[in-house]
């Protein structure tokens, strides 16, 4: 199983906490829109760090096979 942080963008506010503390894993793309990286392996403790940071609780973890 792989972990992977998904952002809900119908309740992000575009706050950019999650760019700030984990900058190899959160982009703006260019449409404006937050996105997440495709990295084999994301830093948990700093995507926990956004998931709790995250003012509109947007930001989850998806499993997949």
């Amino acid at each position: 199983m792989v972990r992977k942080p998904v952002v809900d963008m119908g309740h992000c506010v575009n706050c950019d906490a999650c760019m700030e503390l984990c900058p190899d894993v959160f982009v703006r793309n260019e449409a404006g829109y937050i996105e997440v990286i495709d990295l084999p392996v994301y830093p948990e403790e700093c995507i926990e760090e956004a998931v709790n940071c995250c003012p509109a609780d947007c930001i989850s973890w998806e499993e997949s096979a």
